[in-house]
């Protein structure tokens, strides 16, 4: 944070952030939207629960959804794509293993929303119309 606030005072160019390699085939594309799960945690449970809810228009809306649990990833509607799940925890963010949170990567890159309790399907699709909030992937 202390070295974008010296560029924005300084004026010197921001570097391109590095991007997961595995999220860099959705750019431009598509958001992704990460879970990620514990298997004790109920958060999950409640989470996959409205997603499935809303599974027509996160197709509708171009949303592809992964959950992040146990050191891999993997699609709950069976998209067929592969992440690298250490590699995206660590490059966004992430919450540390065993604890819930969500995050929602916009077409251009930016995190959109972040949280670590369930959102609701109409809290996410209201996140895609927003600025971004945080840095670019």
């Amino acid at each position: 944070m202390l070295k974008s606030i010296v560029h924005e005072i300084i004026g010197a160019p921001r570097r391109p952030p590095e991007l997961p390699q595995s999220l860099e085939q959705f750019r431009d594309r598509k958001r992704v939207l990460l879970i990620f799960a514990d298997a004790q945690d109920d958060r999950a449970v409640i989470q996959d629960e409205w997603l499935r809810n809303a599974h027509m228009r996160l197709i509708e809306e171009d949303v592809e959804v992964f959950i992040i649990a146990g050191g891999g990833a993997f699609s709950p509607f069976d998209d067929g794509s592969e992440l690298d799940a250490d590699d995206v925890r660590e490059r966004l963010q992430g919450p540390p293993s065993g604890e819930f949170g969500l995050i929602l990567v916009g077409r251009d890159g930016a995190v959109k929303l972040r949280s670590s309790e369930p959102r609701t399907a109409e809290d996410i699709f209201a996140a895609f119309e927003m600025l971004p909030k945080q840095t670019p992937w």
